[in-house]
């Protein structure tokens, strides 16, 4: 393997501007952090040498973990989660790196959630400092048996400005929707509060403390505790948030639901990752108009409180793990009116659900589908009720099967 930030990366031909590119991957492979991690430097360099070359179809879960980790080609990705964590790290080190200042007006590699393939973005400052090809001034005899040509290309670039004006007119409205659904929080003078659940359950509510008594405790009871353990996908959730926020430059503090209380939620914004394994969560969807509820001992559904008798949107804990097909979550963006504070919810029924809904949460083209939902959300309290696709214990995008606005 390479190592990371040695200088020879040579240039490509596949990919315009690919030597401001490779320029850019050679200033953060540089940075502290990826010059201290070879696993992440590594993963990054790759992605972003495959995509200048022409390979980005190639860029799949199964071709990282073979290519960069060593895997086996039949290896199972539904296990071996070391694909998709090493990206969510690589997502929230880019971030970091970019949170910088004097780093805004470089060109911008980006990562987006549940994507292997980077994005190349100039920079406004840059835009000017692209060489532009001289006029090239034909001889007379040649004229003629150009302008048929001429014709053809200049159909040809009049149909490529209307579609690069779509594609900007799109992009534009894509991130019109994040910086929309986000403002309460990012507009706040206060740190975010990013409250993940754990395997430890009970009312929250009524505690003044979580904190378990720790002198007979050992170590190994100490890794075992449930206020202690969080799921994997759950923390691949928590870093597709806060890695959005570092790129917005956001400050964020992380608690796990058992230690969180309501002065916390009452100091500032905050986002509630899990569903079942959050009772802070819970409370809140309590009072809306889609909310989770228990049916029997182990089933889950997410209720319709004007269509109740719908139990489409429900797993059972009991079905084998590879038969689970779809998962449900919701989406809050309210105004808590017991805080005064705006609070987000990234919250699946399982897991597979609340990886979606942080998926969703940050990807611009998924909020910008609002809109046709339900048109001038942006200023609103706001729920969504999210379906995704699970194949062989993987969550696929979110689709919004229902919203509603307040």
């Amino acid at each position: 393997m390479p190592s990371p930030v040695e200088p020879a990366i040579e240039q490509t031909r596949e990919f315009p501007h690919s030597d401001l590119v490779l320029d850019q991957l050679r200033r953060i492979l540089e940075s502290p952090g990826f010059r201290n991690s070879k696993r992440y430097a590594a993963v990054l360099r790759y992605i972003v040498e495959q995509t200048l070359n022409g390979n980005a179809d190639h860029l799949k879960e199964r071709t990282i973990g073979v290519d960069i980790f060593g895997r086996t080609p039949d290896y199972d990705t539904s296990s071996d989660h070391v694909v998709r964590s090493a990206m969510a790290e690589v997502r929230k080190r880019l971030g970091q790196y970019y949170a910088v200042a004097t780093a805004c007006s470089e060109l911008q590699i980006e990562l987006q959630p549940g994507s292997y393939i980077p994005q190349f973005r100039l920079a406004p400052a840059l835009i000017g400092e692209i060489p532009v090809e001289p006029d090239i001034v034909l001889p007379n005899d040649m004229v003629r048996s150009t302008k048929g040509r001429t014709v053809g290309m200049l159909l040809a670039a009049v149909v490529l400005i209307i579609v690069f004006g779509v594609l900007i007119r799109n992009a534009r409205v894509g991130n019109d929707a994040l910086q929309s659904f986000w403002n309460p929080v990012l507009a706040s003078s206060r740190d975010v509060l990013v409250c993940v659940g754990n395997l430890e359950r009970g009312d929250t509510l009524g505690r003044t403390s979580s904190s378990p008594d720790l002198r007979p405790l050992s170590m190994g009871d100490f890794h075992r505790l449930p206020s202690q353990t969080i799921h994997i996908a759950d923390a691949i959730s928590l870093a597709n948030i806060v890695s959005f926020l570092a790129t917005k430059n956001k400050r964020w503090k992380l608690v796990d639901q058992t230690a969180a209380n309501f002065s916390d939620l009452r100091n500032g914004p905050s986002v509630l990752i899990g569903l079942m394994n959050n009772d802070w969560t819970e409370r809140l969807i309590g009072k809306t108009r889609f909310r989770a509820e228990k049916i029997g001992p182990r089933k889950v559904v997410i209720r319709d409180t004007r269509n109740p008798q719908n139990n489409s949107w429900s797993m059972d804990y009991a079905t084998p793990l590879l038969d689970i097909t779809r998962d449900y979550a919701l989406i809050l963006r309210v105004l808590d009116p017991n805080t005064d504070q705006t609070v987000v919810t990234a919250a699946g029924i399982s897991v597979f659900g609340t990886m979606a809904a942080s998926e969703f949460l940050t990807d611009s083209r998924s909020l910008s589908e609002l809109t046709k939902i339900v048109p001038g959300w942006e200023s609103k309290n706001l729920e969504v009720v999210l379906s995704t696709e699970v194949v062989r214990a993987k969550s696929g995008r979110p689709h919004i099967v229902a919203a509603q606005v307040w």
